[in-house]
């Protein structure tokens, strides 16, 4: 049954994107992503920097380079493992989220395992079942097109964390691997690996270390108040290295020009009260249900640390910080674990609507997820332009990726630029929202230069203020509409029936 669950799993995470490579046909390629592509293509093009052997984080979303940092280690060291296994970016990217997804599936095993160890089978399998294949309500508001917290905030959801990207589900795994350990005695043969972890949290998903860090604090409150268990010393072994690593990172983020801006732009507000109860409904409800009942029987002891987490993970998401989202990372497992316990209470009862009740809860609770991958399918059925692009580039973009100089700031029309820091390694003057410098007026100029609603001589300005080398032309450009014989004042570099790339010999 355990592997059983875990192949179905596989498979939902797998099949669209498979779909989607074997969608384009003879005109089209994959991009490779169908949730939070832009972030997606970002993060190959931060695989490239490793590829092409470096170490360090530079950007190439941005036409001008940070000063040198060792940030992203994670999609870099990535990039690396491709080249040194000869494998594409994109097919490493997913066998690493794929990793990710079963060692995430192990870790919610022992977690249900340990935390719901006074309860049945029954209601451990379906905390096991909900935790990994359930989400909220939004499916109801998606009917009136109110897309919900549900379907944008992987990082909340297991599922949807494994359905996204690698470092969800790996970064999510560390920290249910270090809550299982809060259950079990403490051995000093142990602590390299609490330290090891602890640093691989840092660089995997850095928030990971303040959900943990907070959870573990505020259990430990609670023994204190209690006078239960003598104060975890032991976690601090973990919380450290992780600490440290994170400090770091705000550090270079703050003091780098460069990143500054991207810092500044970088905002991730939690949704409205509302959304987010719908988001994690019906688990919310029946979640706070088991706690009171909890409370009334003098058991709320044997599920501090759920109760905990479900407290305090709504503190964090509405803790006044540009990045409070971020703090949603797995606050569904500790819900559908509460959850479970309540639906299992409504089947013991041997009541009819009670039993009816409990498996409709179940089954609403997956719709959103098969919404998810129903939309993904129908998308790439549909050939939707943010997952494909023609084919006729791709010939352009080994050629850059084979003749890449050492000053190669491209501009191009806004979705090209995304593309091409993950298949060429070339920086571009648009490629993120976040990570662009005033990516909102970049993107504008931009589209405002393919449009054709500026001069030829305006046009020349922005690329000597903004260092550009190179232009390139494609079918995205030509998408806009207008004339774009500016270009030709250019050297023509690289010209294949669809692209053509000149050079424009202004310094950066």
């Amino acid at each position: 049954m355990k592997i059983k669950v875990l192949v179905f799993l596989i498979l939902l995470i797998t099949l669209p994107y498979v779909i989607g490579v074997r969608g384009g046909g003879e005109d089209l390629v994959f991009n490779g992503f169908l949730l939070n592509i832009i972030d997606g293509n970002s993060y190959i093009g931060k695989m490239r920097e490793g590829w092409l052997g470096s170490w360090q984080f530079s950007m190439l979303s941005s036409s001008v380079a940070p000063g040198e940092n060792y940030i992203y280690l994670f999609y870099i060291f990535l990039g690396h493992v491709a080249r040194w296994l000869g494998l594409s970016l994109v097919f490493t990217y997913h066998a690493a989220r794929v990793s990710g997804a079963i060692l995430l599936w192990l870790m919610l095993y022992r977690f249900v395992d340990v935390y719901l160890d006074g309860r049945g089978l029954m209601a451990k399998t379906i905390a096991l079942v909900l935790v990994c294949f359930g989400s909220g309500l939004g499916w109801l508001g998606a009917m009136f097109s109110w897309f919900t917290g549900d379907f944008w905030i992987p990082e909340a959801y297991p599922f949807l964390s494994m359905y996204t990207n690698p470092h969800f589900p790996l970064g999510l795994a560390l920290v249910i691997d270090f809550f299982v350990q809060l259950r079990k005695p403490f051995k000093r043969k142990n602590i390299v690996w609490l330290v090891l972890k602890g640093m691989l949290l840092g660089v995997i998903l850095q928030f990971g270390v303040v959900v943990a860090g907070v959870v573990a604090g505020g259990i430990q409150l609670w023994d204190m108040i209690k006078k239960q268990n003598p104060i975890r010393w032991w976690n601090l072994w973990f919380l450290i290295p992780g600490g440290l690593i994170l400090i770091y990172q705000l550090v270079v983020l703050k003091t780098d020009p460069v990143l500054a801006g991207w810092d500044a732009q970088n905002i991730a507000i939690t949704p409205m009260l509302w959304d987010v109860l719908v988001s994690f409904s019906p688990p919310l409800i029946l979640a706070v249900w088991a706690i009171v009942q909890m409370v009334r029987s003098g058991q709320i002891k044997e599920y501090k640390l759920l109760v905990v987490w479900s407290v305090a993970g709504l503190f964090l998401a509405f803790f006044p910080f540009q990045l409070q989202r971020r703090f949603l990372l797995g606050y569904y497992i500790p819900l559908a674990c509460l959850a479970a316990i309540t639906i299992d209470w409504a089947i013991d009862q041997g009541r009819r609507f009670l039993r009816t009740g409990a498996m409709l809860v179940i089954a609403v609770s997956f719709m959103t997820n098969l919404v998810v991958i129903g939309f993904a399918i129908k998308e790439v059925q549909q050939h939707q332009p943010d997952l494909f692009y023609p084919k006729s580039m791709q010939s352009a973009f080994d050629w850059m990726l084979a003749n890449r100089p050492q000053e190669n700031v491209v501009l191009s029309a806004p979705r090209t630029g995304i593309i091409i820091p993950g298949e060429t390694g070339w920086r571009v003057v648009f490629g993120h929202p976040l990570e662009t410098p005033n990516a909102y007026l970049t993107q504008l100029t931009l589209e405002q230069i393919f449009y054709g609603m500026k001069s030829p001589n305006e046009i020349l300005e922005y690329i000597e203020m903004m260092g550009v080398d190179y232009v390139f032309i494609g079918p995205l450009e030509r998408e806009f509409g207008s004339d774009l014989t500016w270009a030709d004042q250019f050297p023509v570099v690289y010209k294949s029936a669809d692209v053509t790339i000149y050079q424009t010999g202004v310094d950066s």
